[in-house]
């Protein structure tokens, strides 16, 4: 079996799990909407400000305090995302090792991790805005060839960072540990695993391909303001269930590493496969098992 449809195969039995707790799909859009709501607040602030009452108008115009309320607002809706999807790792790590999670369960679960999520949410951040900002000038400075290079950039640092979640959740880890074991755990690993996720995001695009088409389709026609909005929810719906079936496949990859055995429910899936175990020279990188804690 080729890698993506190892990967297809991967998202299939994520769905099946995730299909028992159907209530944690409401993780995501918890954390979006957690994030739209600091969004509204910041602006709603930021309005409030610059209003002059002599001439009843607002000046918008950003200024320095305006700035620095903007980039808190940005820091705490990347908390409030991140901390979402640190309980819907919980809630499918709670699944696939035994339990019976709930919304409540998995946020829970979180919550006793803020203090790791909190600090890996800022580094994801400003570490995806330095990539942002290097693949821009790379672009600009050497085309095709610059695009490609910031890509493989961006694809190197989710690699490494793939399993920080379920170790900050499983481990309590704090976010430069978790990013430490992260890098451990796929040391041997990194080119099966970036293939994996790249299946996996193939899958989420399907996902969303259906509300994309009507976006487009019935957009343009004399239905445009029903097709947008439908259009728009199914992609959200998808992106939603992409978000939660790659929570589950990190986990249960996790799982496989820390124990060398998969979880159950993935038990008819070859995850040594996935994983791209490797005894190279008898190197003990990248042997399953060998970093449970």
């Amino acid at each position: 079996m080729g890698y993506f449809a190892r990967s297809w195969e991967l998202g299939k039995t994520s769905w099946r799990v995730l299909r028992k707790d159907k209530e944690l799909l409401w993780l995501p859009v918890l954390g979006g909407v957690a994030a739209l709501i600091i969004a509204g607040i910041v602006f709603l602030i930021i309005a409030l400000v610059s209003y002059d009452p002599a001439d009843g108008l607002y000046d918008m115009e950003v200024g320095g305090g305006s700035v620095l309320l903007i980039i808190l607002g940005v820091i705490v809706a990347a908390i409030a995302v991140y901390f979402f999807q640190g309980a819907l790792v919980h809630g499918a790590r709670e699944r696939l090792t035994g339990g019976d999670p709930t919304v409540a369960s998995a946020i829970r679960g979180a919550w006793g991790r803020i203090g790791a999520i909190a600090p890996w949410a800022i580094v994801a951040l400003v570490v995806g805005f330095i990539i942002n900002t290097i693949q821009a000038a790379a672009r600009d400075r050497a085309g095709i060839f610059g695009a490609i290079m910031g890509s493989l950039l961006d694809l190197a640092w989710r690699a490494l960072t793939f399993l920080v979640m379920p170790i900050i959740i499983a481990e309590g880890a704090g976010a430069f540990a978790a990013i430490g074991r992260s890098k451990n755990l796929l040391r041997r690993t990194w080119g099966e695993n970036l293939v994996a996720q790249a299946g996996l995001s193939i899958v989420g695009f399907i996902l969303m391909l259906p509300g994309l088409l009507i976006a487009i389709f019935l957009g343009s026609g004399p239905l445009g303001v029903f097709g947008v909005i439908v259009g728009g929810l199914l992609m959200i719906f998808g992106a939603v269930v992409a978000s939660a079936l790659s929570a589950v496949y990190q986990t249960a990859l996790y799982e496989y590493a820390t124990t060398g055995e998969s979880p159950a429910e993935f038990a008819e899936v070859n995850l040594g496969q996935s994983f791209g175990h490797r005894s190279d020279r008898g190197s003990r990188w990248g042997q399953p098992g060998q970093y449970r804690t």
